[in-house]
């Protein structure tokens, strides 16, 4: 995870309504294609580590991580077969 600041992305974060209100939701408008990738997957981890302490919201969790992995693996794809 990136440290923003003296704190990990997500750090601390427990429930899933502590998952949706941390921010930035999205990478920096300049980011560079791996910056972005680091940033989804920081974000499936956050939401990973929520699926196993918010028992009540796991299922939901666990599709925020699969959402965004796809991004992760849509921008691995890009940066692998550039067009």
């Amino acid at each position: 995870m990136t440290v923003r600041g003296s704190r990990r992305f997500g750090e601390g974060v427990t429930t899933l309504q502590q998952a949706y209100s941390v921010t930035p939701m999205t990478p920096a408008k300049d980011a560079t294609a791996q910056q972005q990738r680091d940033f989804f997957r920081e974000r499936a981890a956050m939401f990973s580590s929520v699926a196993r302490t918010d028992r009540d919201h796991r299922w939901e969790a666990l599709a925020c991580v699969w959402l965004e992995q796809e991004k992760v693996d849509q921008i691995e794809q890009a940066l692998k077969c550039p067009k």
